[in-house]
């Protein structure tokens, strides 16, 4: 097709963009729009479709890691890159409402903890480790990620976490990481993982203050055995035994529990 077809095709659908917003568009008719700001003089229409396919949603797209969108035909590095900014971006922004007038994020309760895990993770679709470096005042100095895994696993290694530690002097340590099946219910593995991990800190004189296990938009707490969602601005904290009921669609019978207390 020639670029001049490309061109007002481009142009129409970013005019029809500027008149009516993202709401008047199609999942795969908004990564196309956004596509052509990363591939000039190309119909990226196909592209959008392959992306969606590949990845499942939109989110999953924008979530990707730059090697897994470069494997899908016609996406080079330049645009792996500019679409894994968008979720960064969106996760960026997420990040922001939790930080103070000085822009510093304070981790000092369970709930503060599982809304930055979840700012943090929600929308990977890879299980992904990050060691959150607190200092005394449980001020976050620093985020970084473990290791980042399979779509369905991830090997934490303690060592590794203790290192960072050292390295950023932290006071303590958030250990968050995400199930991408959306079930933050903890494995045995998670379980022991934590008390390695626990014990790896402990003997360098760092506090392990809790590990969040993400999926969706809840959270499981090791250290009040509770799942905490968070999607409306009073957060909603269950047993693990009335979340899985819920998740199962029957009645819940305990009562709501608040996770409120500080570490």
């Amino acid at each position: 097709m020639p670029d001049s077809i490309h061109s007002g095709h481009r142009e129409r659908i970013r005019e029809h963009y500027k008149t009516h917003g993202a709401e008047a568009f199609l999942d795969h008719q908004f990564l196309e729009l956004l596509l052509t700001y990363a591939i000039p003089r190309k119909d990226t229409n196909e592209l959008a479709h392959l992306l969606l396919t590949r990845f499942g949603s939109l989110e999953g797209v924008v979530t990707a890691e730059i090697p897994q969108l470069m494997l899908v035909e016609g996406v080079g590095e330049n645009t792996a890159v500019f679409l894994r900014m968008q979720g960064d971006l969106f996760r960026r922004l997420r990040l922001h409402r939790l930080a103070d007038t000085k822009g510093n994020i304070r981790l000092t309760s369970p709930v503060e903890a599982a809304r930055y895990a979840v700012s943090q993770l929600s929308l990977n679709t890879y299980e992904t480790v990050l060691a959150v470096c607190l200092n005394a005042k449980k001020v976050v100095q620093s985020c970084e990620r473990v290791v980042g895994g399979s779509l369905s696993e991830a090997q934490i290694y303690p060592r590794n976490i203790a290192e960072a530690a050292l390295l950023r002097r932290a006071h303590g340590i958030l250990l968050i990481h995400n199930h991408p099946s959306g079930d933050p219910t903890p494995s045995v593995a998670d379980a022991e993982t934590t008390e390695s991990v626990r014990a790896a800190l402990e003997s360098i004189g760092v506090q392990l203050f809790d590990h969040i296990i993400v999926g969706g938009e809840h959270a499981y707490s090791f250290s009040t055995g509770a799942v905490i969602g968070v999607s409306n601005p009073e957060a909603e904290v269950f047993s693990l035994s009335d979340y899985q009921a819920l998740q199962a669609q029957a009645a819940r019978t305990g009562t709501l529990l608040r996770v409120m207390e500080p570490y």
